[in-house]
C-alpha cells in the first residue's frame, strides 16, 4: 500500500501542504533566524515572548545543509540549563510543521505562562523522510517516496551535539527526551530504544509500526526499512525492547481511537509493559490527523516538561 494515498490520513497531506508554505530566509551555515511569536492569549504586557531559531547544520553524514527548528522559551536565559525536547515530524513535513502547522510553541508558552511546564527547548530538525535510520540504495527495494542516507547519524551524532554546543541545555539523559508523530512516532522509538543513554523519555504519537498481521498498513515502506531479518532486528521497536538497556526510560504511547495504526501501538505498549518497562498508552477520540494530535500538545509537553 502506497503512503500517505489513503483517506483515513488525510491529515498528512494536509501537514505537507501546510510545512510547505513556510519560507526560510538563507543564511550562512550555523547562522540562524529569529522569529519571535506572541501568543495569540497573550497581551504586550506579557513579554518577553518565545522565538523560534532557524539554523542550517553542515551535515557530513549527509553531505549537505539541513535545517532544524529551535524552540526558546520565553526569557531564555543562557546562564539557565534547559531541558530539551526534540520533535520529529510525521511523513512530509519538514522542521517547521510542530510550530507553523500545529502551534506547539503557542501550547508551550502557555503551559510555562501558567506554570505547569518547565521552560524547555523544542528541537526539531529536518530529516526528510528517513525513518531517522541509516540507510543505503542496498538496503531493500525503495518504495519511491523514503529519504535515504545516514540520517540517523545526522541526527544523533551532528544535530544533538550541536544543539548542547549552541545553546545552555541539560546535555544528559535526564534532560533529554525525544517524540514525534506518525513517521516521527517510529522515529523516536527507533533513535529511543537504539540509544537510551541520551534520552529519559519516548513519546511515541499515532506511531507508524507494524506486526506483520492483517491490519498493518503502508506494507511497502515495512518491507524496505525490515528488508531483511538483520535489518528488522535493528529497526523494529518491537525487537529492540530490552528490560537492561531501557531500565529508567520512560515511554508514551498514544493514538486517536479510529486511528488504523492504534492497534499496533497498543500491541507495542502491552509488549514494552510485559518487559517491565515504565510505559504509558493514553489513547483519546480522534483519528490520524492534525485534529487528533493538536488536540493532545498539552497532554504531550506535561509528560516531557511537566511540573509536578
Amino acid at each position: 500500500m502506497k503512503a500517505l494515498y489513503i483517506p483515513t490520513l488525510l491529515g498528512l497531506l494536509a501537514w505537507t501542504a501546510a510545512a510547505g508554505c513556510a519560507s526560510t530566509p538563507p543564511t550562512a551555515p550555523g547562522e540562524s533566524v529569529s522569529v519571535t511569536r506572541v501568543p495569540a492569549s497573550a497581551s504586550p504586557a506579557e513579554s518577553p515572548s518565545s522565538r523560534i531559531e532557524q539554523i542550517r547544520i553542515p551535515s557530513h553524514a549527509l553531505g549537505r545543509e539541513m535545517t532544524v527548528s529551535v524552540y526558546l522559551p520565553p526569557g531564555y536565559d543562557p546562564d539557565v540549563r534547559y531541558p530539551v525536547l526534540y520533535a520529529l515530524y510525521g511523513y512530509g513535513g519538514t522542521h517547521a510543521s510542530w510550530f507553523d502547522y500545529l502551534s506547539l510553541d503557542d501550547v508551550a508558552d502557555r503551559l510555562i505562562r501558567e506554570g505547569r511546564l518547565h521552560p524547555l527547548l523544542i528541537v526539531s530538525p529536518d530529516y526528510g523522510n528517513s525513518f531517522g535510520v541509516n540507510s543505503s540504495p542496498a538496503d531493500g527495494r525503495d518504495p519511491g517516496t523514503v529519504s535515504i542516507g545516514r540520517y540517523e547519524d545526522y541526527l544523533m551524532q551532528e544535530v544533538v551535539p550541536y544543539v548542547d554546543d549552541r545553546y545552555s541545555t541539560q546535555d544528559n539523559k535526564s534532560g533529554r527526551s525525544i517524540g514525534g508523530a506518525s513517521m516521527g512516532g517510529y522515529a523516536a522509538l527507533y533513535l529511543g530504544f537504539n540509544h537510551p543513554g541520551l534520552f529519559g523519555k519516548v513519546g511515541a504519537h499515532s506511531a507508524a509500526l507494524w506486526t506483520y498481521s492483517a491490519s498493518d498498513l503502508f506494507t511497502d515502506q515495512r518491507d524496505w526499512l525490515y528488508a531483511s531479518e538483520a535489518l528488522r532486528a535493528k529497526r523494529d521497536p518491537f525487537k529492540l525492547i530490552s528490560p537492561d538497556k531501557l531500565a529508567g526510560m520512560r515511554v508514551y504511547l498514544d493514538a486517536g481511537e479510529y486511528d488504523p495504526l492504534a492497534e499496533q501501538d497498543q500491541a507495542l505498549y502491552e509488549a514494552l509493559k510485559a518487559q517491565g518497562i515504565d510505559a504509558v498508552w493514553s489513547p483519546a477520540p480522534g483519528g490520524h490527523d492534525a485534529g487528533y494530535w493538536s488536540s493532545q500538545l498539552e497532554r504531550y509537553l506535561l509528560f516531557y516538561a511537566g511540573k509536578k
